[in-house]
């Protein structure tokens, strides 16, 4: 097995080396290496042990530049410094936004088993002034991108809105690119943020924005573009999301045309970006949205979100037809795109146990469509307080909730050396299978999160076990067979 590995690593560095400008790194270059004897010695050679992720699509999957498979799985994560509801003349902060730094991208790679981060930025903090980019910000941005690519977490940057902007709603758009100019000025506690959303203000600027009055449009692509221009020298950004929960009303011309303004802009500068894109909003509310027009461009990646009853009532019902039924319209509509499926954002209120159950049919569903996610939300100390952690409790982080963690640590298959046909997680047995199609010689990498697997793992291929290469977090190994199974040591 050890020079099946070796064979694998002389391959991969041929390759880089036969493809100028192909940025290749070893898929394990760090943590536990087979050895001939069937024992582990630790390589300390580099302490890097991700590999570039350039996201294609190809038939609806996602893949890597070796053609495996990739599923796309974590959390959503609104961090201090970052989410930009706070004001400097004067006004109140709408609400305290929690840091995160190195050692939760470590929570999310290793504790949960997690690869992705979903990062909300804002255009207000990019671009305060017209014209006028703010580096210092963007170099936070792509400061934590750096350190979460460091555990093997990658970052899809999200150009975040809810009721347009944080000076009439919560967050968004800078005052400049507010049109009309506002009745008034707003500021925190944010204790109405539903009121906001359906304010005259923040409707009569959404209703602006997509008509592009005074070529805000523009305004908001060229901003785009400067953002995604940033991913430069920063591998663990993977994707840019266009905006977050788009508002309009009447047919979706509108919302296809901006998607294609602001996609021709960003591909100018990086050409063939994975490029995320949201359909109208209305959608969270009746669960499935029309697709007239298919997205017009490769590595496009339709990103809905799923809130069946949640904000109606929590569910109440606790009908998990109803959410299948919402899962199931947003596979048909990816499909129509052409796209694999990413829901953006789900969620609901952890603390409670019909909440929790929401979550757990949720995902699944979500296994069963081989979709991506990134759950809402890693820490919250406002609002709903969905988060993994207890809201702080004199001046300290609060306790990480046990319960939460349970539900949402969850093993899958993030690079498959093949295409996937089913995903089912046993939590009560602590088994993960995965049957296959297609494989190749390549190795598979299945995550394993620490709150499962406290003792590691083994894994079979067709009822054999195969030995592994670890990495906290994660795992590889070889088979070309169909079944693929992973347990607790």
């Amino acid at each position: 097995m050890f020079a099946r590995w070796t064979r694998w690593f002389a391959v991969v560095g041929l390759c880089c080396l036969a493809v100028a400008g192909l940025q290749c790194q070893n898929p394990v270059e760090t943590g536990e290496t087979v050895a001939s004897d069937g024992g582990t010695v630790q390589d300390t050679s580099n302490n890097q042990a991700w590999q570039t992720l350039v996201l294609q699509q190809k038939g609806g999957i996602l893949v890597d530049s070796q053609g495996r498979q990739v599923l796309l799985r974590g959390m959503n994560a609104r961090v201090e410094g970052i989410f930009d509801v706070t004001f400097d003349d004067g006004r109140k902060e709408l609400e305290p936004i929690p840091p995160f730094g190195e050692s939760d991208c470590k929570v999310l790679a290793e504790t949960l088993g997690h690869n992705l981060l979903r990062l909300p930025v804002n255009w207000s903090a990019i671009e305060p002034k017209k014209g006028q980019f703010n580096q210092a910000y963007l170099d936070r941005v792509f400061a934590l991108v750096d350190v979460c690519y460091k555990h093997g977490v990658y970052t899809l940057v999200d150009l975040h809105q809810d009721a347009y902007s944080k000076e009439i709603g919560e967050d968004g758009a800078p005052l400049w690119a507010i049109v009309p100019p506002p009745e008034k000025l707003l500021e925190g506690p944010l204790h109405d943020l539903e009121k906001r959303r359906t304010s005259k203000q923040v409707l009569a600027a959404f209703e602006s924005f997509f008509a592009n009055k005074q070529n805000l449009q523009d305004d908001y692509a060229n901003m785009s573009a400067h953002l995604v221009k940033q991913f430069e020298g920063h591998p663990g950004a993977i994707g840019f999301e266009i905006m977050n929960e788009p508002v309009l009303f009447g047919d979706n011309k509108a919302l296809d045309d901006f998607h294609k303004k602001v996609t021709e802009k960003v591909r100018e500068v990086r050409p063939g970006v994975a490029v995320f894109f949201e359909p109208n909003s209305l959608r969270n509310l009746v669960d499935q949205m029309e697709v007239s027009t298919p997205f017009p461009f490769n590595n496009g990646v339709y990103s809905p979100h799923i809130y069946t009853e949640v904000f109606q009532n929590g569910w109440e019902s606790q009908n998990v037809e109803a959410i299948r039924k919402s899962v199931m319209a947003a596979q048909a509509e990816a499909e129509k795109h052409k796209s694999h499926l990413f829901v953006g954002e789900f969620g609901n209120d952890p603390k409670k146990e019909r909440g929790r159950k929401w979550v757990e049919e949720t995902m699944k569903l979500l296994d069963e469509v081989k979709a991506s996610w990134a759950l809402w939300l890693y820490e919250e100390w406002s609002q709903g307080s969905w988060g993994l952690y207890d809201p702080p409790q004199d001046g300290k982080r609060g306790v990480l909730r046990d319960y939460a963690v349970k539900l949402v640590a969850r093993p899958f298959p993030s690079r498959i050396a093949g295409r996937i046909e089913t995903i089912q997680w046993d939590g009560v047995a602590s088994t993960l299978t995965v049957t296959i199609k297609d494989a190749t010689k390549l190795p598979h990498e299945f995550t394993v999160p620490s709150a499962v697997f406290a003792n590691g793992v083994k894994v079979t291929c067709d009822g054999n076990e195969v030995e592994t290469t670890t990495q906290p977090g994660r795992v590889w190994f070889f088979c070309e067979g169909t079944t693929l199974v992973m347990k607790a040591q």
